[in-house]
């Protein structure tokens, strides 16, 4: 596999962190975590409409660099949910049409699109470059595929899913991830029973 690299005018792997962009989050995490980010290469599998909106704030975060995998033509389908495509992009690979508009957001990460050969699938010589895999809207056959591939490499791995009104997300950050719950309470576990349209008053 290749990797096409859009520019974006920085060097990547900077060191110094922009306390003016990322000010707000920086007040929530914390200049230890926002380090680790920016020490963080992202692989993204699946651009659609999910796809799209994980890279976009994957970006803006401030990531050391985020690479793009989905060679699925555009379709028109793509165009009612992935806001940075347009009728001009029907019939390109999906990765390629939307990664100059994402390498404009942020000038301090670098945007890449990894290229396959005709057919191939990720591999784990592909994958195991990255810190973390993001994987949206695949097939559960592929999202357990990627996962044993990135288990073992100790990579973060990120799996989720929008399917109309529900959703799903699965993480697994490996063996030595510590979870810090300081109110103690056990997760809540429901089930939709049915939905009903809300009363309508007039007006």
């Amino acid at each position: 596999m290749e990797e096409a690299k859009m520019s974006t005018g920085m060097e990547p792997g900077h060191e110094n962190i922009d306390e003016g962009l990322y000010s707000r989050q920086l007040y929530v995490m914390g200049h230890e975590a926002q380090k680790r980010m920016q020490a963080s290469d992202v692989l993204i599998v699946g651009v659609a409409g999910l796809g799209i909106e994980v890279a976009k704030n994957v970006i803006l975060a401030g990531v050391k660099s985020v690479t793009l995998f989905d060679p699925a033509p555009v379709a028109y389908p793509d165009l009612a949910a992935q806001f940075y495509l347009s009728e001009a992009d029907l019939g390109k690979p999906r990765d390629q049409a939307s990664a100059p508009r994402l390498a404009e957001l942020n000038p301090y990460v670098p945007v890449h699109v990894l290229e396959p050969e005709a057919g191939e699938a990720l591999t784990a010589e592909a994958v195991k470059r990255y810190q973390v895999l993001c994987v949206t809207n695949r097939p559960l056959a592929e999202q357990l595929r990627l996962n044993a591939i990135t288990h073992p490499l100790n990579i973060a791995f990120i799996a989720s899913e929008v399917r109309g009104l529900c959703g799903s997300v699965f993480c697994d950050f490996g063996e030595a991830f510590l979870v810090s719950d300081p109110s103690d309470e056990p997760a809540i576990n429901a089930m939709i029973g049915s939905i009903t349209q809300p009363l309508l008053l007039p007006t």
